[in-house]
């Protein structure tokens, strides 16, 4: 083994919109995820690919060792609620649902995975959140 710290842990993120409410408009999106990305970035976390539809966010992340997932989906969903509500787009204010997904991705699967997150809206366009989040309970080996 060459030496130093080798670290590779990639984990898929779902969260959602509070109640689910349908805001996160296309346009939206398009400006939201590259400043998501750059703001997480610029605090050391690293977004490999992030995508979404009206109500929920996919985002593939490279885990340092010294950080937690939960940690690193809070400042996510802090920054995006923080730049959504200062931003003004929406008439009313952003919020985030408290809870989250989050599963660990292969190194040797993150094509797969980036090109997932990039299918997201026709995925969605005959599954809902509820529909998508079960499948990947199941491949996971675990019930709801």
């Amino acid at each position: 083994m060459q030496e130093g710290t080798h670290s590779f842990i990639y984990i898929h993120t779902i969260w959602a919109t509070r109640n689910r409410e349908k805001l996160l408009t296309p346009i939206l999106r398009k400006v939201l995820f590259p400043v998501l990305t750059q703001s997480a970035g610029a605090g050391g976390i690293q977004v490999i690919g992030i995508n979404g539809v009206e109500d929920h966010v996919h985002a593939l992340v490279k885990l340092m060792p010294v950080q937690n997932i939960a940690e690193v989906i809070r400042q996510l969903k802090e920054i995006s609620s923080g730049w959504l509500n200062d931003s003004r787009l929406l008439q009313q204010a952003f919020e985030w649902d408290a809870d989250y997904a989050a599963y660990s991705v292969s190194p040797s699967t993150i094509d797969k995975s980036i090109e997932y997150l990039s299918r997201q809206e026709a995925y969605h366009q005959t599954r809902s959140l509820d529909e998508e989040l079960a499948a990947f309970e199941k491949m996971a080996g675990q019930t709801i």
